[in-house]
Parts: C-alpha cells; sequence; structure tokens
C-alpha cells in the first residue's frame, strides 16, 4: 500500500466558481479513493482591479498499487508527500504496465492538443555510432552497474532524418547524462533515402530518468530487462511529483494557447 499526502490548488477570480470548483474536487477524491481532508486553507490575492481567490486543501490517500497511485499523478496534478511504503518491490510486468500507462497518457495527450515535449540537442558530441552498435559494455560491466542502482533497460524509439547517423547521435546525444548508460543500439531504416525507422537502445538508468524517459520521448516500447526492481519512498514521490507536473504543464501550455 503506497500512503500519499497530496495539495490540491483551485484558483479563479470568481469566489464561488473556486469554491464550487473545489468542493466537485473533494468529493470526487473522496468518493474515488475514499481521501481524507487534513487541512483546507483560502487566500485572496489583489492585482489592481482584480481579486484572485485560491483554495487549498491536503487529502490523505491510500493506494492499492503503484499503477493507481501513478494514475492519480498523471489525472490530478497534486504536490505529492509520499508517507510510506520506505521501500516498494514490483514485478516486471507491473512497472513495465505502468511505464506503458504513462507513454500512452501523454501520447494521448499530444495527439489530442498537438502539445508535447521538446527534446532538444544543446550540443554536438564526437559519438561513435559504430561504437555503440557493437556494444560498449560487457556483461560484467553491466552487473556492476546494476549493483549501483542502475535498471537495464530496453527502449525502442522511432526516428526521422536526413540519414542514420544524424539520427542516432542527435538520440544519443539527447539521452547522455549521469544517470543514463548508453550500452548497445540496433537501427532500423523504412526508406530507401534518408532515415525514417526505428532505434533500439539497450540503456541502463534509475528509476526517475526510466519514468522521464516514458514521458519526454515517448518510445514506442520500453520495458526493464530484470524480473523485479525495488523503489525507495524518494523514488516513487520524485517520479509522481514529476509526472504531475509534467501533465500540469502541458494542460496549462494548452489553456494559455486558447
Amino acid at each position: 500500500m503506497i500512503k500519499i499526502h497530496a495539495l490540491e490548488e483551485v484558483k479563479g477570480n470568481s469566489k464561488e466558481v473556486v469554491e464550487r470548483e473545489f468542493e466537485n474536487l473533494s468529493n470526487e477524491l473522496k468518493e474515488k479513493y475514499n481521501a481524507k481532508v487534513r487541512y483546507v486553507d483560502e487566500d485572496i490575492e489583489e492585482d489592481e482591479n482584480l481579486k484572485f481567490y485560491t483554495k487549498i486543501g491536503e487529502f490523505e490517500i491510500d493506494f492499492d498499487n503503484f499503477r493507481d497511485y501513478i494514475n492519480f499523478c498523471l489525472k490530478y496534478g497534486a504536490d505529492i508527500e509520499v508517507i510510506k511504503p520506505e521501500k516498494l518491490k514490483l514485478k516486471a510486468n507491473e512497472i513495465n504496465e505502468v511505464l506503458a500507462l504513462v507513454i500512452t497518457a501523454f501520447k494521448s495527450f499530444v495527439d489530442t492538443y498537438k502539445i508535447g515535449f521538446n527534446v532538444y540537442v544543446k550540443e554536438k558530441k564526437d559519438i561513435d555510432v559504430e561504437e555503440y552498435k557493437k556494444g560498449k559494455y560487457d556483461e560484467e560491466e553491466i552487473v556492476d552497474f546494476e549493483e549501483d542502482g542502475f535498471i537495464r533497460v530496453k527502449a525502442v524509439f522511432e526516428g526521422v532524418g536526413k540519414d542514420e547517423d544524424e539520427v542516432v547521435k542527435n538520440l544519443l546525444v539527447s539521452l547522455d547524462r549521469e544517470d543514463i548508460i548508453i550500452n548497445k543500439i540496433i537501427t532500423k531504416n523504412f526508406e530507401d533515402k534518408g532515415f525514417n525507422g526505428l532505434i533500439a537502445v539497450d540503456l541502463l538508468c534509475k528509476p526517475f530518468e526510466m519514468f522521464e524517459i516514458a514521458y519526454k520521448y515517448l518510445p514506442v516500447a520500453l520495458s526493464i530487462q530484470k524480473d523485479e526492481i525495488e523503489l525507495t519512498l524518494s523514488d516513487i514521490q520524485d517520479i509522481g511529483n514529476e509526472l504531475s507536473g509534467a501533465m500540469f504543464e502541458l494542460s496549462h501550455a494548452v489553456v494559455m494557447r486558447a
């Protein structure tokens, strides 16, 4: 079981609308999750001739499994504090199903509103693509990475560009960071000219980065390559807040565009 304290906020320039929306939200959380209200607070901000009303509530919610917790994070965009457990063990099929859920949720948003996250290549690096095609690390080195808390993951990305070398290099550079280790790539091009195909990547990463890859890159497939993983309380909280914040950011962008 996962227990959290979730901070929810409703803001607007009509006190009646804010009160009504908060009440609806509160009732929905109580009905769907048996949420308990820990406290409710109100605030009024004045900006020239305008008044902005804010109502904030903290709710205590229990989830039977990790999937339900992530579903909540994706839907409600709350600021989350995880109370327990200190550690959570998940079978491969459980974590893979949740990763697929995250990809589907964000892909659906992108398809509907045509807004998503752009992955930027900040700087060009000298990358030997052939080295990655052969595989950079042997199994003994990979075991060492796993003992340091890295999770072996297989991901498949779509890629389009003027040639395979450019597409692969851009992907690898964008993934290049401290907590992601690229081991090997396999490419499949469906075009005679340029590159329009798939890039399969064998990589190792920490739990947070695994979910970051899921929602930012929207891979065709993403799965862990071990029977079971263990998440710490910090992992659970950081992943939940990251997904909540990302979905809120996209939703806000849609509202601002309108």
